[in-house]
C-alpha cells in the first residue's frame, strides 16, 4: 500500500513526468493507491489561493476522487504526540502537518511515497523516495 504525500501529488497535478510514470508504476504493480486528509487539506488549499482558483480546486478534487483519503483519527493523533516529543527531545522538529501525515501512515501500515527527507527522522515509518 502506498500513501502519496503532499509533494508528489502536486508533481502530478504539474505534470511532472517522473511523478506521472512513478504513479503509472505503482498502478500498473496494483498498489492500493492511498492518501491522507492532511495532504488533501494542503492541496485544497493551495488550489483555491492560486490565480486560477476555480480551475484548480476542480483539478485537485478530481484528483482526490480517484484515491482513498486517509482520515486522522485519536490513535494517530496519539502517534503524532509521541513522534513530535520524540523529535523535539532531539532538536529534529519538522513540520506539524507532515508528523500528522506520518502518524497516519504508521498506523495504517502504509509506506509513504515523499521525497521530502524529514521524513526520515521519523521512527518506525516506512518512506520511499520517487525520484
Amino acid at each position: 500500500m502506498a500513501c502519496l504525500d503532499t509533494d508528489i501529488l502536486v508533481s502530478l497535478i504539474k505534470g511532472d513526468p517522473k511523478a506521472v510514470s512513478f504513479i503509472d508504476t505503482l498502478e500498473r504493480k496494483g498498489e492500493e493507491i492511498r492518501s491522507t486528509v492532511i495532504t488533501a487539506y494542503e492541496l485544497l488549499k493551495g488550489a483555491v489561493i492560486s490565480v486560477k482558483s476555480d480551475a484548480n480546486v476542480r483539478l485537485v478534487k478530481d484528483l482526490l476522487s480517484n484515491i482513498a483519503i486517509l482520515e486522522l483519527d485519536s490513535p494517530s493523533v496519539e502517534l503524532a504526540s509521541t513522534i513530535y516529543q520524540k523529535l523535539r527531545r532531539k532538536g529534529e522538529m519538522i513540520g506539524e502537518f507532515d508528523i500528522l501525515i506520518a502518524a497516519i501512515s504508521i498506523k495504517r501500515g502504509e509506506e509513504l511515497i515523499s521525497n521530502n527527507k524529514d521524513f526520515f527522522k521519523i521512527e518506525d515509518l516506512k518512506v520511499r523516495l520517487w525520484r
